[in-house]
């Protein structure tokens, strides 16, 4: 008995240990990737600009609205208001030569897109102008479908007793229609099925067997892959094994960066599975929701950026306390080698009176004290580096915190200003409130002031820099210290590695136009037109300016 008992325990730990390899060779994945984004990204880009290429050369309508769907495709989950103006065109392209197919295909696709943005009413706004009798096949499994998604998302944005079970209830009302429309060689067959026996059924079982045949029918850059391995991971989370959870979560993130999917769950959920998994993944932690919450700003959707925002407090300021025991670490080594430094010497001094023949130890020893003491002075620095950079870092997390609370308490005012005129059927005045610029501009100027202090923080020598580039008759000045002017806030955007007219356009609230207007005046005032925007791009090539020790 004892025998089987032994053997039971080894192969046990076998297993275990063969998890534990799994989950590691798919985290150095994950990085490795990460670390190589660039290159995924140009790839998606190359794609990008062959449609645009395409839709530019193009003279038949036919290839025009194949090239805006390819453009679609390619930005849904890359960049939101990309796929939006590309189905916007092709809305407005099908409607122009009436093209009744793609008038409906692309109001679906526009519908699904809108959802994902959280514009969950505007979505079954589009929706509803659909006569879904006349669609084909194929076209009335997406409308379908993407009913589904849309009050999925808004029961999971709900998230209360009230609409959520409504709008749960509505998703599998139509989750039930679209798996009847299902052909077994679909390749979103098994996930939708899945889908179904999750939700609908409650059968663990059945949906983890359609998520698992998903996996083994489509590449791992497939978006159907990172939903079901997503799906996969919760299912195992929700049964309390951790291990598979981490390892599919892990799965779906590197499907999704393959993918080059900026609109994603797994990364932010991933990261916090790690925080919480201990102080020896912090570091993971900290990387994984910086890196969700680039992807969510690079999506521009809102709705993730609130998402993280809730999360990436509690993960970074864990990320400083393990810095902070780090250095004091570095201090206790610090205190070790000056006492070490010490001993070498009454050592040296000691031996060099007992015998000549040790002077050369003597001389050997000396040059080892010389370098210790190069290695104390070093290591003085980076400490001193390390607590600058701390401090830097809690300033920019109070100011972020400080303009996270400001607009949840105005939300919070405005919601309270909205349930007093309903019940007193002050629509009107309502909608007056609703429709004023004034709290736009507000929160325009805050975000303005904000963003310079944080800049002019990181950065405090770029306006003397900058102002270096230019002619002394172009110079521009500040109106007021730590204030920049827009000129300052386009080019400051530019150092960030944000180059394009209309990224900056929608991050300073103007339009393309308006920057490249700004962008080709500046130009005109430079001592090298030709050279001047990437001379800008390595201003300040040091992130803080720290003083030697």
């Amino acid at each position: 008995m004892q025998r089987y008992v032994v053997i039971l325990l080894l192969f046990l730990t076998t297993i275990s240990s063969a998890m534990a390899d799994i989950t590691d060779d798919l985290i150095q994945r994950v990085d490795s990737i990460m670390d190589n984004i660039s290159q995924i990204y140009g790839k998606k880009q190359a794609r990008i600009d062959f449609y645009k290429n395409m839709a530019e050369k193009s003279r038949k309508p036919e290839t025009l609205l194949s090239a805006y769907d390819k453009l679609y495709d390619e930005y849904f989950v890359f960049q939101f208001d990309s796929a939006m103006v590309y189905v916007d065109k092709a809305i407005q392209l099908a409607d122009r030569i009436g093209d009744k197919y793609h008038h409906d295909k692309s109001r679906i696709e526009k519908a699904s897109l809108l959802a994902v943005g959280g514009l969950y009413g505007e979505a079954m706004g589009l929706l509803g102008e659909i006569d879904s009798v006349k669609l084909d096949e194929d076209l009335r499994f997406t409308y379908t479908i993407t009913h589904y998604y849309v009050y999925t998302y808004w029961a999971d944005y709900c998230h209360d007793n009230t609409y959520s079970p409504r709008y749960r209830e509505r998703a599998d009302s139509y989750l039930k229609q679209a798996v009847a429309m299902l052909r077994p060689t679909d390749s979103y067959y098994d996930f939708f099925w899945g889908e179904y026996y999750i939700y609908v059924e409650r059968n663990d079982r059945r949906a983890l067997q359609h998520y698992f045949k998903t996996l083994k029918t489509v590449p791992v850059e497939s978006r159907w892959y990172a939903m079901a391995s997503y799906a996969i991971a919760n299912n195992y989370s929700a049964n309390n094994d951790n291990r598979k959870y981490e390892e599919y979560m892990l799965r779906a993130c590197i499907s999704d960066l393959l993918n080059c999917t900026r609109e994603n769950l797994a990364m932010q959920d991933l990261a916090m599975y790690m925080f919480k998994k201990g102080d020896d993944n912090i570091l993971l932690a900290e990387r994984y929701i910086n890196f969700a919450m680039d992807d969510a700003k690079n999506y521009n959707n809102r709705l993730r950026i609130i998402e993280i925002s809730q999360k990436l407090p509690v993960i970074v300021s864990t990320y400083r306390e393990k810095l902070s025991s780090q250095n004091s670490l570095m201090r206790m080594a610090l205190l070790g080698v000056s006492v070490l430094c010490v001993f070498v010497v009454v050592l040296l001094y000691f031996y060099s009176r007992q015998n000549r023949q040790l002077a050369r130890h003597r001389h050997e020893l000396s040059q080892s004290n010389h370098l210790l003491s190069s290695l104390n002075e070093k290591l003085n620095t980076l400490n001193s580096r390390l607590l600058d950079t701390n401090s830097r870092r809690e300033r920019l997390a109070k100011l972020y915190i400080d303009l996270c609370a400001k607009y949840i308490d105005r939300l919070s005012k405005f919601e309270v200003l909205v349930k007093r005129k309903i019940k007193v059927g002050q629509v009107n005045d309502l909608l007056n409130t609703a429709s004023s610029s004034r709290l736009s501009e507000e929160d325009a100027a805050t975000f303005m002031n904000s963003f310079d202090t944080a800049f002019l923080d990181l950065y405090p020598s770029f306006v003397t820099e900058f102002n270096a580039l230019l002619r002394e008759d172009g110079q521009i000045v500040p109106p007021h210290k730590g204030r920049l002017t827009t000129e300052l806030r386009i080019y400051a955007l530019i150092r960030l590695g944000v180059k394009e007219s209309s990224e900056i356009a929608a991050l300073l609230f103007y339009t393309p136009r308006t920057i490249y207007n700004y962008r080709s005046t500046i130009k005109s005032r430079a001592r090298n037109r030709e050279t001047f925007e990437s001379e800008v791009e390595q201003l300040c090539p040091y992130l803080f300016c720290f003083t030697p020790v």
